[in-house]
Order: structure tokens, then sequence, then C-alpha cells
């Protein structure tokens, strides 16, 4: 053999046994990180438990405690009759010189609205006052949302910025007579 070849053994030699001994101390690294997690997951789980079983305990106790007092309360006796006193509700009628009391006032149904007599800058009051409240009202972030029932498409969408109409809107599947 030749110097050469054999220094190239022993380098090839040293090259493997370096690798091997750093694959070996990574993996008992890797194993004792894993030990060390393992660790503290389960320490929590311990005191976990221990409180878990204290609690158990305490519970335990309270029902002692009341199986104690019931005893000291002593036996109910089933033959013995009890009268039960049922209370009687009276109804009495306001006094004669009262006024009569004004009937809850209902909010009249929404008209049917036509989306041609709705224009951009009505006020929220006057959309009220042509066709009554409406059947559904969104406020958001950017104003509020109104919903009609409409003679023509079915309902309508009203987007109300500042108190005043800034879009009207037929949804899909209505007939596109709205504008937007």
């Amino acid at each position: 053999m030749n110097f050469g070849m054999i220094e190239f053994r022993r380098w090839w030699l040293m090259r493997r046994f370096a690798n091997f001994s750093i694959a070996a101390f990574l993996a008992a690294a890797i194993y004792g990180q894993t030990v060390v997690e393992h660790s503290v997951a389960t320490a929590g789980a311990s005191a976990a438990a221990a409180g878990a079983n204290g609690a158990g305990k305490a519970i335990g106790g309270v029902f002692r405690n009341l199986g104690e007092i019931l005893d000291k309360a002593g036996k109910v006796d089933h033959a013995e009759k009890t009268s039960v006193v049922v209370p009687k509700t009276i109804v009495s009628a306001p006094p004669k010189d009262a006024p009569p009391r004004e009937p809850a006032r209902l909010v009249p149904p929404s008209k049917l609205a036509d989306p041609s007599e709705i224009t951009d800058g009505i006020s929220r009051a006057e959309l009220i006052e042509r066709f009554g409240g409406p059947m559904l009202s969104l406020f958001d972030t950017t104003g509020e949302t109104m919903w009609y029932r409409s003679s023509s498409s079915g309902e309508i969408e009203i987007k109300l910025i500042g108190g005043k109409v800034a879009s009207i809107y037929s949804p899909p599947g209505s007939k596109p007579e709205a504008k937007k």
C-alpha cells in the first residue's frame, strides 16, 4: 500500500467516527429535552389531580353534614293529614273617579314602498312618514339599513347614512327596478 491510501483510510474512518459521535450526542440531547418537557407536563397534571382530590373530599363533607342535619330534623310521618292553604288572588277595579286608561298604540304596518318614490337624501323621518315603519332595521358602524316591502320587487333595502337615504337596493331574485 502506498502512503496516500493509508492517509485516505485514516481520514475516512475519522470522518465516520466524527459523524457517529455527533449523531449520538444529538440523540442524547434530544432525549434529555423530551424528558424535561414530559416532566413539566406531568407535574401540571399532578397538581391539578391533587386539587381535584381535595375538592372531592370537600363535596363529600358537605353531603355528610347535610345528612346529619336531615337526621336531626326527624322522620316525616306520611299518615298525618296536612292542610294546604291556597292564597286567593283578588282583582280590584280602578277607583270610580280615575280617568280611563288609553289603550296601547300599535305600530301601523308598513305600506308597500314604491322604489321610484324614494330618492337619495330623503330623511329617516320623512321615509317613515311616507311608508310607515320598516319590516326590519339594523344599525352598524356606517349607519342604518332598513327593509321595506315593495309593490313591484318584493322588498327594498335602504341604506341610511347620517339619517338620510344614501342608497336603495333590491336584493337578488327581485325585479331589478330599484336603483343603486
